[in-house]
């Protein structure tokens, strides 16, 4: 409500007979100015002179400035530390300090406990509790030089540093050096905390050229320590894999590996000769080998049980055989001679039987005994072979 009269005031002393600063208003208005200069004076004063900004963002009076340096003085001659390490709960703005021409009278007002103060203006009458902490002094260490992103940290980067206050993530002890690299750049100086710090990873270098289709051995690569952010997922490689490898394509000396540069050797199941829609897999026409490359899913990699299975296409020689290549084969063939078992232990016995359906492993078939032209119903346990239900 002051200030459009106040801008009026300016407006008047500066204006001649125009708007609002005519001189009739200024007449109007002359009676206010003295009021109003002052009580804006009064403002401006009580905002710039009750309070000075503090270290921690909070603004501290004088009174309340003094009052926490004498406390800080009194309690680290007390306990033989430093001020910078005893912090004074009197950042609360409720608490007002009197101005105490003598020294403030201090005092641990509690044998068992010297977390709270009583501070005592003795001329005036005044005192207060109020709370405070004693930190020790702990290890850490610091930065000796500028580094950049990526360095590897080691000892000799640092140098232990007394540290008299808290700090988030503080580094106390040297076993973090060595296994990690700076996350960012630092400077000398700089506390080292774990924030600076990142994980190291290994990653292979080549020592030398290696062209398309050459085996890469561990004698090929050095290893090398390099910061985890800095690395893929397809980097970090297990050593082991560089002893079934080949290479993918040309690689050059001093590159990183990455597994989109190598064919894995793994164990499968390939045909030895070409198999025809419906010939049953063995032995003689299958063969465990080395294969390199991407492995399709349901490629076979055992050969366990791979008797009982036929193809469903043409397989050229020397193909991967995958399970949708293949299905069950038929154990029994219409019109095959099939031993039927009957009976269980000693008092088994074995019957010659013409199948009359095929089926496979575990179905059951009719077979038809060719003496006596009786039909019996049997499960295929086998190839050739049934037993009785």
């Amino acid at each position: 409500m002051f200030l459009p009269l106040f801008w009026q005031v300016i407006a008047a002393g500066n204006c001649r007979s125009v708007g609002i600063a005519s001189l009739p208003l200024v007449a109007h208005t002359r009676d206010m100015v003295k009021p109003l200069l002052i009580l804006l004076w009064l403002l401006f004063s009580a905002l710039t002179q009750a309070q000075s900004p503090g270290k921690t963002g909070v603004t501290l009076s004088a009174n309340k400035q003094s009052f926490i340096t004498q406390a800080k003085a009194w309690v680290a001659q007390q306990e033989q530390t430093k001020p910078d390490q005893i912090e004074i709960a009197a950042m609360d703005r409720r608490l007002r300090i009197p101005n105490c021409q003598e020294a403030f009278l201090v005092s641990f007002p509690y044998r068992s406990s010297k977390q709270t103060l009583r501070v005592q203006c003795i001329e005036s009458g005044w005192q207060a509790f109020v709370g405070v902490k004693i930190h020790a002094d702990v290890r850490g260490y610091s930065f000796i030089r500028d580094l950049p992103a990526g360095h590897i940290l080691r000892p000799e980067d640092v140098q232990e540093t007394p540290v008299s206050r808290p700090v988030s993530g503080l580094i106390e002890s040297l076993e973090h050096l060595g296994r990690h690299s700076l996350a960012s750049p630092v400077s000398s100086g700089q506390l080292v905390t774990k924030r600076h710090l990142v994980e190291n990873t290994t990653v292979f270098k080549l020592r030398r050229d290696i062209l398309a289709g050459e085996t890469i051995s561990r004698a090929d690569v050095v290893p090398v320590a390099m910061a985890m952010n800095r690395t893929s997922d397809n980097q970090r490689l297990s050593g082991r894999l560089l002893e079934s490898a080949i290479a993918a394509h040309d690689l050059r000396a001093g590159q990183l590996l990455s597994r989109q540069h190598l064919r894995i050797k793994r164990r499968v199941i390939m045909s030895k000769t070409t198999l025809t829609r419906g010939q049953k897999l063995s032995g003689s026409n299958t063969a465990m080998q080395d294969y390199y490359g991407k492995l399709p899913d349901d490629a076979l990699v055992s050969s366990i049980g791979i008797e009982r299975m036929e193809v469903i296409r043409t397989i050229r020689t020397g193909q991967l055989l995958r399970a949708s290549d293949l299905k069950s084969a038929a154990m029994i063939n219409k019109g095959d001679t099939v031993k039927l078992q009957i009976g269980a232990g000693m008092l088994t016995i074995s019957v010659s039987m013409v199948a009359l359906e095929n089926g496979m492993l575990d179905q059951q078939v009719t077979l038809l005994n060719p003496e006596s032209n009786e039909r019996v119903r049997a499960i295929v346990s086998g190839p050739g072979q049934a037993k009785g239900l």
